[in-house]
């Protein structure tokens, strides 16, 4: 598989977006649920490829994988586990695959984005509410405490 992404599916519509040719109807403080949401979906998708990548990296795994053991399977096993984890031909991996999942949020994302900074920039009371939104969501901890653009929405049962 090749290093470069292949195109975005959304590129013509966020295209059209930026050139004010799709309209939708959204109170500005949905943008900024989606903006947080999509940014929290990306940062769970990294913190899964790491996990990825060490498994990738585990040398032996201890059921039977170490040299010398009669378990002839067991290395085999192994192999593929660090394969299937990450770098197996073809890119039929769980991080390629993560890879893909990160790039089509981030496409949703920039979609919202595209359409939403037309809002900001022609409504001053729109924009003032997106900002409040934003400011308010940022508040949260993430995952790991800090403030941030992380987690679920705390009171948010919609």
């Amino acid at each position: 598989m090749a290093d470069e992404a292949p195109p975005s599916p959304l590129a013509s519509l966020i295209t059209q977006a930026r050139d004010g040719a799709v309209s939708v109807r959204m109170e500005p403080e949905q943008f900024a649920k989606i903006e947080y949401e999509c940014n929290a979906f990306k940062e769970v998708i990294r913190d899964i490829q790491k996990d990825v990548q060490q498994v990738a990296r585990i040398g032996t795994w201890g059921f039977g994988d170490q040299s010398g053991s009669k378990l002839t399977s067991a290395p085999t096993m192994a192999n593929r586990f660090r394969a299937k984890s990450m770098g197996h031909p073809g890119g039929d991996d769980f991080n390629t695959v993560l890879d893909e999942h990160f790039r089509a949020v981030e496409d949703i994302r920039q979609l919202h984005a595209t359409i939403r900074d037309r809002f900001l920039a022609q409504d001053a009371e729109w924009s003032a509410r997106f900002n409040a939104e934003i400011a308010r969501l940022n508040q949260f901890p993430d995952r790991n405490g800090q403030p941030g653009v992380t987690g679920p929405i705390p009171g948010d049962n919609k």
